[in-house]
């Protein structure tokens, strides 16, 4: 069964990545980030764990950013069963418009579909709120938060990411 389910998500996830595609060729800005760092969780036991995650922030407007995203995130639960979650996510996105060092924040909502170990596909909700900061045209750095609410409100995910984005065009 969680194959079937991981070859799906290998079939969504182009269609999630294909708008920012799109907007690169219209001249809409779109820059992928690839991000990771320490997740605190609360799912099947608690603890800090590693999470990684490739984004694609799409430019809609200079202070309105539509991003897809895709997080691994792999915890030991609490009968010490290793779990690892793919979180496909969509977010909306306030940004500060101008400027080198832009705050943002965001909310969305996506699934958490369990990999490996034992665990349920949910739905997922979450807040988001970090900083980009424009190293120049193309590339650029990234510290976020993000909380998550996996199978709301059963149980939750704090990641604290940072990372490099490059701007396709």
């Amino acid at each position: 069964m969680h194959r079937s389910w991981l070859a799906g998500l290998w079939i969504v996830l182009p269609a999630l990545f294909a708008p920012t595609a799109t907007a690169a060729q219209e001249g809409q800005p779109v820059t992928l980030s690839l991000v990771a760092g320490p997740s605190s969780y609360d799912l099947s036991g608690t603890g800090t764990s590693f999470a990684v995650a490739a984004q694609g922030a799409w430019e809609l407007l200079p202070a309105l950013i539509v991003e897809p995203g895709l997080t691994f995130f792999s915890y030991t639960a609490q009968f010490a069963d290793r779990v690892s979650y793919l979180f496909p996510e969509l977010s909306i996105q306030a940004q500060l418009p101008r400027g080198t060092v832009r705050p943002f924040l965001g909310v969305g909502g996506g699934g958490g579909f369990v990999v490996s170990g034992q665990g349920e596909t949910a739905g997922t909700l979450h807040a988001v709120g970090g900083v980009r900061v424009q190293l120049d045209p193309r590339w650029s750095l990234r510290g976020e938060l993000r909380v998550r609410s996996v199978d709301p409100w059963v149980g939750n995910t704090a990641d604290f990411m940072f990372g490099v984005g490059h701007r396709l065009h």
